[in-house]
């Protein structure tokens, strides 16, 4: 991982400790903020490990006081959603368990 992933994975941790010391905080807006936080700190590892990120914004990153809270921020801003991400991905496990379930079936009913 290079230094913006493990700065992120680092202020995710501080985050999380945060969180923990104002616990009973509104928990709907507190369980968003973290689920989001997670998935930006999983993607920049990603964005890391298949090296799909120019050096250049790394860099812009890097010069970022808290780069999660930065990035969380853009999100916020942001209109795109994961929806259509996560509708793709939801299909794709209802279809594998679907066959999977169906094979189970048919070998069933040829042993019966």
């Amino acid at each position: 991982m290079n230094d913006v992933s493990n700065r992120t994975v680092r202020e995710f941790s501080e985050f999380l400790d945060s969180v923990e010391k104002n616990f009973p905080k509104p928990i709907s807006s507190t369980a968003y903020e973290i689920t989001m936080k997670s998935t930006i700190v999983s993607a920049l590892i990603t964005l890391d490990t298949e090296k799909k990120m120019d050096e250049r914004f790394w860099n812009h990153l890097r010069v970022q006081r808290n780069i999660l809270d930065f990035l969380y921020a853009l999100w916020l801003d942001d209109d795109r959603t994961l929806v259509d991400e996560f509708s793709t991905i939801m299909q794709d496990l209802v279809e594998y368990d679907f066959e999977i379930i169906d094979k189970n079936m048919k070998q069933e009913l040829n042993i019966a």
